[in-house]
């Protein structure tokens, strides 16, 4: 009966695939070429398969040969990710984050958040900022900022954490009064509107769509404020048309306090990490975006 090969016979072998040289293989192995030979008969015959034709100058794979090095490729590739996935368990995450995010979001999501990664990383100090203006990630001094849609700049890295649409809702008081609107038109002049001027965001337009339709309205908005949850209230309490994320109006629409309206259309504005380019390879960084990406998963209210 064949023996399973060694690790080492298939480190071995895939080199001497690769180089087409016993000696070669031999040199970047930093083993002698007898050694190198020997592995490969063993593997030959623990395989029972000739794994090489072999020339005085040359040598080439059989067919059994090219199977084997495609699966052994696969084999090799997986064990390293193994390994740096390990490696990365053992990292003692250290030092400290400076985060920013808007008020809502930040309350609602990433302050239970950072208490449950405290309790796997205690030595990980966290410094959070929450704000409803635009921040500058250099000159504050920010190593990531997580955010809602809007435009980043390119010399960021914007890594996508989470799916998010901002939807339209009403009171059924307001609804009562000045009834369902039909088309998103009717935004601009027949309904009253909650402008949200966030993180100097203009409010001025809001961009719709609806499968492969987009459309741009400037909605009638006799009411600006730049907190979400304070225009939340103000929708709770019959003064317009709110476009507002999701997780946000959610608990609202479950209880029946809010409803959604032209419920086709929404806007997309998804969860970003933005950070400098000089902090890709920052493991602090890292663990908090995958361990946050995974908390999101688990927790954001999506409904859609």
């Amino acid at each position: 009966m064949n023996k399973l090969p060694s690790l080492e016979d298939i480190r071995v072998f895939v080199t001497v695939a690769r180089l087409m040289s016993f000696s070669q293989a031999a040199s970047q192995l930093l083993v002698s070429p007898a050694y190198v030979s020997k592995r490969i008969k063993l593997l030959e015959e623990n395989l029972g398969q000739t794994l090489f034709f072999r020339t005085a100058r040359s040598i080439k794979l059989t067919h059994e040969g090219q199977i084997i090095l495609r699966s052994s490729e696969v084999m090799l590739a997986e064990l390293e990710q193994m390994q740096q996935q390990l490696n990365a368990c053992r990292e003692e995450i250290r030092g400290n984050l400076r985060i920013s995010c808007s008020t809502g979001f930040g309350s609602t999501y990433i302050n239970p958040f950072i208490l449950t990664l405290r309790g796997s990383h205690p030595l990980l100090g966290i410094d959070l900022t929450l704000t409803d203006k635009s921040v500058d990630i250099i000159s504050e001094n920010i190593d990531v900022d997580i955010c809602i849609g809007g435009t980043i700049a390119e010399q960021f890295i914007a890594r996508r954490i989470a799916r998010n649409q901002r939807i339209l809702c009403a009171s059924p008081t307001y609804l009562a009064t000045h009834s369902y609107p039909k088309y998103p038109q009717e935004l601009e002049q027949k309904h009253f509107c909650i402008a949200i001027k966030e993180r100097n965001q203009a409010p001025a337009v809001w961009k719709l769509e609806h499968q492969q339709e987009s459309m741009t309205v400037t909605p009638n908005s006799k009411l600006t404020v730049n907190n979400g949850e304070v225009a939340k209230q103000w929708c709770l309490s019959g003064e317009g048309i709110l476009l507002r994320s999701q997780w946000s109006v959610q608990p609202e629409l479950q209880s029946g306090q809010l409803v959604r309206v032209l419920p086709q259309w929404h806007q997309t504005a998804d969860v970003y990490a933005v950070y400098s380019r000089s902090l890709r390879t920052s493991a602090n960084l890292r663990v908090f975006i995958e361990n946050l990406e995974q908390y999101l998963a688990t927790h954001l209210s999506h409904g859609f």
